[in-house]
């Protein structure tokens, strides 16, 4: 589990935890040559050095969501229209399937590019789309970020509290 406290507390009182430090560079490109795995350069940004990661990231799945998550920051941001994140927010509502979870850790990856890019530092997950994050990271400040993040912080503690995924969204 990534957050012990999802875990049942009957099963958190029993369990001893394990932390790995990230691999580096050199040792993901290995796994990752290892194994054989597509796409390699995108699997080793957006996994930060963890190999169970670069193994199961569905890329497919993960575009879709930071698609969507990207129509989100750019209505907040005021790039867009409010308009365009309503149809988008109102699909993901009707999923069934996707744990609106999902959608926040793309979210999360989305704001700290931004702010790498915003304040010129560090080496971004999202390489493929730099340059729409460029523009977007011009058109913030920080403390928008600070804030998006907060609010983010927000819904993620609701969710935990069980609340509908549509009044979330």
């Amino acid at each position: 589990a990534q957050n012990a406290y999802d875990l049942l507390p009957t099963i958190r009182s029993r369990a001893v935890p394990f932390y790995f430090a990230p691999l580096g560079v050199e040792e993901m490109h290995s796994f990752v040559k290892a194994r054989g795995l597509d796409r390699p350069e995108r699997r080793i940004a957006l996994a930060a050095g963890s190999p169970g990661i670069a193994m199961s990231l569905d890329l497919e799945a993960y575009d879709k969501r930071r698609a969507a998550m990207l129509v989100l920051l750019k209505a907040a941001a005021g790039v867009a229209p409010f308009a365009t994140w309503v149809p988008v927010g109102e699909a993901i509502g009707r999923s069934r399937s996707e744990k609106l979870e999902l959608y926040l850790k793309v979210l999360y990856e989305l704001l700290r590019d931004l702010l790498l890019l915003h304040e010129g530092a560090g080496e971004i997950r999202n390489r493929d789309i730099r340059r729409e994050l460029e523009a977007l990271a011009g058109k913030i400040q920080f403390a928008w970020l600070r804030k998006a993040v907060a609010r983010v912080d927000e819904i993620a503690m609701l969710l935990r509290r069980n609340i509908q995924k549509t009044i979330a969204l």
